[in-house]
């Protein structure tokens, strides 16, 4: 589904869709006709998040391709209400972090995404847990958190165990802020509190699932490959391979696959330090952020700038050197003998849209060209401190039309050549002007302070990982279990419980067409009526049960 507003120098205009976070958005044109001189660029600064929270140093660049008009497109999930105020901005990079550097246009203006129509309305979850009556403590904001009494649904895994329900939480669609306690001293977990956007979840041992997990779920788990002969390369390539917690326990579970280059930083501890990837995807995954998926690293070797450059431009260094780039060939080695391999012995989902690449330096080089040029194969792609001083396949990209692409890109700011900020704002602001919107199919990230190197991308990678995989995109059948209702009466989910719940279902207004279940059991969306908004949830909950 495609949204969009349009904001133009004071004006606005809307257009309905998805954001990259897998919740309803609309994409908001802002544009201002505005001189500027050398050194100067202008910004749209605002009250909410994507805007930079009314900190000019996170507000959002406009792009000036059609000179004196700087705009820019940012999708926005729906409902938001916001305020916002151009600005002018000296371009000097050491400036982009400081607040004070913002001289502002006009007047603040208000605006607001038109209302979404999530379905369910609101949150719900379950808990595996051996307490007499745990108590939910929940929140939505910086505010007080509501207490809810938990429902027993069904047994544990132990007899001790129960499975207990809670509904009615918050908003579809917005961050959940909650913790547990047992009426007493009991507090899960223990220091601090859970946080996730997932609508309909399951917490079982201190982990947040988007399905009902097994009863024991184990660790993830890497495995290294020291040799990988590749007759394309002509030699050998190492690389890892790290699967997600309960890999082993989920036999019918398949997922998605992100290949990282300079694999030998990426999990371990490498020549210039490491990603801490593992530990992170491992938190991410565990806290309800990141979708589960298998990380495949690949190491590089001396041939490390040859493989990374792509043909269009000259190697610098190293073998090769003098001639071009040979990331074509590294494409074919990822494509035609890796990617089957993996494939083959792991349950991957194989598909373009659940295929994404990243790396930084020369590795985020090619892996924007894995996803410029192999876009068939890549459907997301986290080109990080990208070495964007190579001339001709960056001009390349922005002399071609738009591809269906989601892409991740980022720089510092600080050290030699400020981490080549500037060649990447400018990357950025080009893939905007052919269509590209803000935090739909692209996200921009400066890292105020940051070097280029690997602290410096290990830092980022949460964003980076959240931003191509998030957690709320992956199917989660818990939203038809969880808000299904009470609807079993039989012990057989089949047409007996089907024809009760629709004699309730009807609409508003129209009697029960028979006997009705209990009309709170049929509120499946837990808005509070019995209506044909349930009776959709409930077409697709009986079509996988019923003939």
């Amino acid at each position: 589904m495609t949204c969009r507003i349009r904001l133009a120098a004071v004006a606005l205009s809307l257009i309905g869709c998805s954001g990259a976070s897998g919740i309803q958005t609309e994409d908001v044109h802002f544009g201002v006709t505005q001189t500027t001189s050398v050194g100067q660029s202008v910004w749209v600064v605002g009250d909410i998040p994507a805007l930079g929270n009314n900190n000019a140093a996170y507000g959002v660049r406009l792009e000036p391709s059609a000179y004196p008009l700087w705009q820019a497109a940012v999708a926005i999930p729906k409902g938001t209400t916001f305020a916002y105020q151009f600005a002018i901005r000296n371009d000097n990079v050491a400036q982009w972090s400081n607040p004070a550097n913002s001289s502002l246009i006009g007047s603040p203006t208000s605006s607001s995404t038109t209302a979404g129509d999530p379905q369910p309305s609101r949150k719900g979850l379950y808990y595996h847990s051996g307490w007499a009556s745990p108590r939910l403590n929940w929140r939505t904001g910086p505010g007080a958190y509501t207490m809810t009494f938990m429902t027993p649904f069904g047994p544990g895994r132990t007899p001790a165990e129960t499975r207990w329900r809670a509904l009615g939480l918050g908003q579809a669609e917005q961050a959940i802020e909650f913790y547990f306690t047992d009426g007493g001293a009991g507090r899960d977990p223990a220091v601090g509190s859970y946080s996730t956007t997932l609508d309909a979840f399951f917490v079982q041992d201190g982990h947040l699932f988007d399905y009902s997990p097994p009863a024991s779920v184990g660790p993830p788990q890497q495995i290294n490959f020291p040799v990988f002969f590749s007759t394309i390369l002509n030699e050998n390539r190492p690389y890892r391979v790290l699967v997600p917690r309960g890999y082993a326990a989920n036999v019918d579970k398949h997922y998605p696959v992100l290949y990282l280059h300079d694999g030998q930083n990426v999990f371990d501890f490498g020549p210039f330090g490491t990603w801490y990837a593992d530990e992170q995807t491992e938190y991410l995954i565990r806290n309800g952020q990141l979708r589960e998926i298998i990380i495949v690293a690949i190491d590089n070797t001396v041939n490390r700038a040859l493989n990374y450059i792509p043909p269009d431009d000259i190697v610098p260094i190293g073998p090769g050197a003098g001639g071009p780039g040979q990331a074509d060939q590294y494409a074919a080695f990822i494509i035609d003998e890796l990617k089957p391999v993996i494939d083959a012995n792991y349950r991957t989902y194989p598909d373009r849209d659940n295929t994404g690449t990243l790396g930084s330096s020369l590795g985020g080089v090619v892996s924007l060209y894995l996803g410029w040029d192999f876009n068939d194969v890549f459907a997301r792609c986290g080109p990080m401190s990208g070495a964007w001083q190579l001339p001709n396949f960056p001009a390349r990209v922005l002399s071609e039309p738009y591809h269906e692409l989601r892409i991740y890109l980022d720089s510092g700011d600080s050290g030699p050549a400020n981490d080549n900020a500037v060649l990447t704002m400018n990357l950025r602001s080009g893939l905007m002007a052919k269509g590209y919107v803000l935090l739909r199919d692209l996200k921009h990230v400066v890292g105020y302070g940051h070097l280029h190197n690997e602290a410096a991308w290990a830092a980022r990678l949460p964003g980076a990982l959240t931003y191509l995989f998030p957690v709320t995109e992956a199917e989660n059948p818990l939203r038809i279990d969880i808000f299904r209702g009470d609807l079993d009466h039989d012990a057989d989910m089949d047409l007996d419980d089907h024809a009760l719940l629709v004699a309730c279902l009807a609409g508003p207004g129209v009697p029960a067409a028979g006997p009705c279940i209990d009309p709170a059991a049929a509120d499946l969306d837990d808005d509070g009526d019995s209506d044909l908004r349930d009776a959709a949830i409930a077409a697709k909950f009986f079509a996988g049960t019923i003939p």
